[in-house]
């Protein structure tokens, strides 16, 4: 199994899915036969969707085999991404047959289109699974769990206090920020903020984010015209999300770089 994926089995309408997320990408996947068996299609019916996502043109692109721990050791899962799953689920197409033969079936398809991809998300997000524990030590092992997540939490805020008023005003209500607001909430001059992102490989030299980092939520890019007597032009500007935010301050502290509120306690 690759150390880089973190795997969970996430409880959905009376079934366990088997999930997991690779921690590099941050994307979430989820067993194509725990999905199948979940909404209770045959053996023949679970091929058939295998065979029709992996020829998909669209849904086929989110589909990976994945090495996963399974009943049975660790094995070859097909997956889907996520954020492809409702579009393959929105693909079965649910008959008049079907709603007179199988309603039990039609009704639990439809819980899926709606809402699996919700409760899939919050277990890794939000770290919010419904698994009960069904053992005397299944349960003395979440509780420990538990525990241990709230020390951590408690650790957390602890650290995070004193930058609740700078963040708070980043939090104000708009989606973006100039990089110059948030070099000031972080205790890190703008130039500096910039040679660093750079040097992380976050930031191109014409300090615009890498497509990858704006299709993980952390930045956008603004087309601002400015004027030159007669003439205008387009100029482009990064902008941060409340997400890229938080991805800076990590990265700032993941790297040890000593920041103005750090200076000053000494």
């Amino acid at each position: 199994m690759n150390s880089n994926l973190a795997v969970k089995e996430v409880e959905f309408q009376g079934s366990k899915l088997l999930a997991t997320q690779d921690k590099s990408s941050e994307k979430i996947y989820v067993g194509v036969r725990w999905i199948c068996d979940g909404i209770g299609l045959s053996e023949d019916q679970m091929k058939r969707q295998l065979k029709n996502i992996r020829e998909d043109l669209v849904v086929s692109k989110g589909v990976s085999n994945l090495t996963l721990p399974t009943n049975g050791g660790n094995q070859g899962v097909w997956c889907i991404e996520l954020d492809y799953l409702p579009l393959w689920l929105a693909k079965i197409s649910i008959t008049p047959k079907m709603k007179d033969n199988s309603p039990e079936l039609v009704e639990k398809l439809v819980e899926y289109q709606l809402k699996a991809k919700d409760v899939l998300a919050n277990a890794f997000i939000h770290n919010v699974t419904q698994i009960v524990p069904t053992t005397y030590k299944d349960a003395l092992i979440a509780l420990v769990e538990s525990i241990e997540e709230k020390e951590k939490l408690e650790s957390e805020n602890q650290v995070l206090l004193p930058k609740a008023e700078s963040y708070d005003t980043f939090m104000d209500g708009s989606n973006y920020k100039k990089m110059n607001d948030v070099a000031k909430s972080l205790g890190y001059g703008r130039n500096k903020l910039y040679e660093f992102l750079r040097g992380q490989k976050v930031l191109m030299n014409d300090n615009l984010p890498y497509q990858k980092f704006i299709n993980n939520g952390y930045f956008t890019v603004k087309e601002n015209p400015i004027q030159k007597g007669q003439f205008s032009k387009n100029h482009s500007q990064t902008y941060v999300s409340a997400k890229g935010f938080d991805f800076i301050n990590k990265l700032l502290n993941e790297n040890n770089v000593i920041r103005l509120n750090d200076k000053v306690k000494k």
